[in-house]
């Protein structure tokens, strides 16, 4: 029986040790935790060759300790990070929630990252990559786990409401009437569905002149489309839309396809 007993408050001051310690380390490791540096940068933005001149990137800054400044960083694909710039910020934020606009062209851009002087040769799904990193009134430097990404995309790119004919040699003409997306292959190409025959494999690539907006139309996958001869194919830039007429060769003669695309959100 006693050594029951004493089993039992031993096993007892061996919990209360362990928990007494326990408790301990942990106020050890909280007691000098420091706070702060949090912002919350413009996520994303699709930067289109050849239609964007400037835009601003938004540092959202929520009160709370002091920030100084913002060191930011600067690196795109396949390139090595450069330092970008300091942006002051002087504790703005330790009395009210702070919003910093910082803006940006290519030529900001590419500074430091030896990149082509025209921009129209980069590859679409390319990136610049923004870092950020918090300077405290304490003087420590905290990293900011958001980052800002620039992408690189075409302008014609997105979704357009085509409305048109499909002229058929022996079965006549039907009307066109759908919803597209025109994939961006390069700073001035993309292809979309031919006619209403995407869903058969028929594909259609456009080129947009930058010099005088005319379209030619391509191959873009397995058929060869080809722009209607005597007929205009061109992309309206005050509108947004491309005006085309072409056609491939069947069996039986040209199938012509006549579309308006028009560019929808």
């Amino acid at each position: 029986m006693k050594k029951l007993i004493y089993s039992g408050l031993g096993l007892f001051l061996t919990l209360l040790v362990f928990t007494s310690c326990t408790k301990e380390y942990t106020d050890l490791m909280t007691a000098d935790v420091k706070t702060g540096g949090i912002l919350t940068p413009t996520k994303s933005f699709p930067y289109k060759l050849g239609g964007t001149k400037n835009f601003d990137v938004t540092l959202n800054i929520p009160k709370g300790p002091g920030i100084v400044s913002v060191e930011v960083y600067r690196k795109y694909t396949g390139k090595a990070e450069v330092m970008d710039q300091t942006i002051q910020v002087g504790s703005a934020n330790a009395t009210e929630d702070k919003a910093i606009k910082v803006t940006y062209s290519y030529a900001k851009l590419s500074a430091g990252l030896s990149m082509p002087a025209d921009e129209t040769v980069l590859k679409i799904g390319d990136a610049w990559t923004l870092r950020y990193v918090s300077v405290m009134e304490d003087g420590r430097k905290v990293d900011v786990s958001l980052k800002s990404t620039i992408t690189v995309a075409n302008k014609y790119a997105g979704y357009y409401q085509c409305v048109g004919t499909f002229q058929h040699p022996t079965a006549g003409t039907r009307a066109v009437n759908e919803k597209k997306f025109l994939t961006p292959i390069n700073a001035n190409s993309c292809w979309g569905n031919a006619g209403d025959l995407g869903s058969a494999g028929y594909f259609v690539r456009l080129t947009v002149d930058p010099a005088n907006n005319k379209v030619t139309c391509a191959k873009w996958d397995n058929i060869e489309m080809i722009n209607t001869p005597g007929e205009d194919n061109y992309f309206d830039p005050a509108t947004g839309a491309f005006h085309l007429s072409y056609f491939y060769v069947g069996g039986s003669g040209n199938r012509v396809m006549r579309e308006v695309w028009t560019p929808v959100p």
